[in-house]
C-alpha cells in the first residue's frame, strides 16, 4: 500500500469538543563516560527550581518528564522538549548525559527510589521483578476522554445513558489497542536489554513479558491482567468490571505481600493500580503507556499522529469494529466504522512481530502503513515537517532499533552469543546521546514554525 503524500493531509477543521493532549517521556542518566549514573535526584532537584515539571522516577538513573496539556498539539510537544533540552544543558555543565532511548545497552545495579508505593510495588512483585522498571524508559501518550464518561470526584468511569459518547470512549480504547504494534514499532529503540541483544523492543518483552510475547522474565508476565495489552471491550460496563477485577486482583497481592498496609491511603483510586499499555487514566485521559522513549523527532511525530487520529474518532463518532478482514484492510474507514483486527490477532500475532522482526516482517510493515495511512489522513497539512521522519522511516523499513544493531554491528560490538561488552555499551550510549540536543533543537524550531502558520 503506498504511503499519502503529506501534502495531501486534510486541512484542520473545528473540532466539535477541545480535547486536549499530554505527555510524559523518561530518560536515563548517564555520567560522561557512558556508564550509568544514579544522580537522577540531582538533576531533578536543580531543575525542578527553574520551574520545569521534572519528576522522579521509580529509579534513581532516572527522571521524568512532563507537559502542560493543550487542545493544540504543538504547546505541550514543544514544553516537553524545551524542558528536555534545557536539562540536556545542564547534564553537560555537571559531567552528566541524558540517554534518549528506552534500554541502556549494558548492565547495570538499579537503585530504587525511597517511597511507600515503590517498597510495597518490590514486595508484591518481588525486587528482580520491580528492578526492571528501572532499566526501561518510556513514553506516556495522555489524550481526554468524550464529555461526560468520566467522574472527576470520584476518579472513575460513568456509564451514560447517552449512548454515543459512551461508544466514543470504547471506540478510542479499542483503537488504541489495536494500534499499539505500530505505535511500539514507530517509536521502539531497545535493541539491547541487559548486555544482550535481546530483541528489537526489548523494553516490550522486559516490561509486559508474557506467554504471548514469549518471554516470562518480564514485569508483569505472571500479572497480565496488571500490565499486559488488554483485550477490547465492547462496553463501558465490560470496562468498569475489568477495572475492578485489575484492583482486586492488586489487592489481594498486596495484602498477602504487605497485611498491614493501608490501601486506601496508598491507592485511594482505583486506576492508581492500572499498568497496562492501554488505561483509563484517573487524570481523565485515555493514556498510552507501552512506547519506548526515543528521539523527540521520532516520539512528537507519533504523538501527534495518534493525537489527531483520537480526535478524528471522536468528533465524527466513529465506530471501531474488529473483522475477519481487518488485517488486510486493516483501519479502513466506510460508512462511519473503522476495522481493525480481532484482538487475538493483535495481542497474540502482531505483537510479538512488532518486538521481534519489526518492519522485517511483510505482515507487520502492511499494518504500520495501514495505520500511517490512516494517521496522515487525520492530521492538519501544517504538521507535515513534524511527521516526515516517521514518513522517511516507514519508506526505509528501518526502525531506530534497526540503526542502532547496524551500526554495532559495523563497530564490532555485538558478540556471537549477542553479548555486548561493557565499555562497547558505554560506546554506544555515548554516540547516540550526544545526538540528542540536536535532534531536540531541530524538533524544537519544527514546532515554532508550526506555532506560527
Amino acid at each position: 500500500m503506498a504511503l499519502i503524500n503529506p501534502h495531501h493531509i486534510t486541512q484542520e477543521k473545528t473540532p466539535l469538543k477541545k480535547s486536549k493532549m499530554g505527555m510524559e517521556m523518561e530518560f536515563f542518566v548517564l555520567d560522561n563516560k557512558g556508564m550509568m549514573s544514579q544522580q537522577g535526584p540531582k538533576v531533578i532537584d536543580a531543575i525542578a527550581k527553574q520551574g520545569i515539571p521534572i519528576i522522579k522516577e521509580i529509579g534513581k538513573n532516572m527522571v521524568e518528564f512532563g507537559c502542560f496539556p493543550s487542545v493544540e498539539a504543538y504547546n505541550p510537544s514543544l514544553h516537553i522538549v524545551k524542558s528536555l533540552h534545557r536539562t540536556i544543558e545542564f547534564c553537560e555543565k555537571n559531567n552528566l548525559v541524558i540517554f534518549p532511548f528506552a534500554t541502556y545497552p549494558g548492565s547495570f545495579i538499579p537503585k530504587i527510589s525511597k517511597g511507600a508505593r515503590y517498597s510495597l510495588q518490590e514486595k508484591v512483585f518481588g525486587k528482580e521483578l520491580i528492578s526492571i522498571s528501572c532499566r526501561i524508559a518510556g513514553f506516556h501518550h495522555h489524550y481526554t476522554l468524550p464529555k461526560g464518561v468520566f467522574d472527576h470526584k470520584k476518579k472513575m468511569l460513568r456509564v451514560l445513558h447517552k449512548g454515543k459518547l459512551s461508544r466514543s470512549l470504547i471506540a478510542s480504547y479499542n483503537f488504541e489497542i489495536a494500534a499499539d504494534p505500530v505505535l511500539t514499532l514507530l517509536t521502539q529503540s531497545s535493541p539491547f536489554y541487559e548486555g544482550m541483544s535481546l530483541a528489537k523492543d526489548s523494553r516490550v518483552l522486559a516490561y509486559r513479558g508474557g506467554g504471548k510475547l514469549g518471554y516470562m522474565a518480564g514485569l508483569y508476565a505472571k500479572n497480565q491482567q496488571l500490565g499486559g495489552l488488554p483485550p477490547y471491550k465492547q462496553t463501558v460496563t465490560d470496562l468498569l468490571t475489568s477495572l475492578q477485577k485489575r484492583w482486586q486482583r492488586f489487592e489481594t497481592e498486596a495484602r498477602k505481600a504487605a497485611p498491614h498496609v493501608n490501601m486506601n491511603k496508598l491507592y485511594p483510586y482505583k486506576l492508581d493500580i492500572t499498568w497496562n499499555p492501554v488505561k483509563i487514566n484517573k487524570l481523565g485521559t485515555l493514556e498510552q503507556r507501552g512506547m519506548d522513549v526515543n528521539y523527540p523527532s521520532i516520539t512528537i511525530a507519533t504523538g501527534v499522529l495518534l493525537k489527531f487520529c483520537l480526535r478524528n474518532i471522536q468528533r465524527h463518532f466513529i465506530e471501531v469494529i474488529p473483522a475477519d478482514f481487518g488485517t488486510e484492510e486493516a483501519f479502513k474507514v466506510e460508512n462511519g466504522i473503522l476495522y481493525v483486527p480481532p484482538h487475538t490477532v493483535v495481542r497474540d500475532q502482531l505483537q510479538p512481530l512488532s518486538a521481534y522482526d519489526g518492519y522485517a516482517n511483510d505482515l507487520m510493515l502492511h499494518y504500520t502503513k495501514r495505520f500511517f495511512s490512516f494517521a496522515l489522513s487525520c492530521t492538519p497539512r501544517k504538521y507535515a515537517p513534524i511527521i516526515t521522519p516517521l514518513k522517511e522511516m516507514v519508506e526505509e523499513k528501518k526502525s531506530m532499533s534497526d540503526k542502532i544493531v547496524a551500526y554495532a554491528r559495523q563497530k564490532g560490538y555485538i558478540q556471537e552469543n549477542g553479548a555486548i561488552s561493557t565499555s562497547d555499551a558505554a560506546d554506544l550510549a555515548l554516540h547516540y546521546a550526544g545526538m540528542l540536543s540536536r535532534d531536540a533543537t531541530k524538533t524544537i524550531s519544527k514546532l515554532e514554525k508550526i506555532r506560527g502558520v
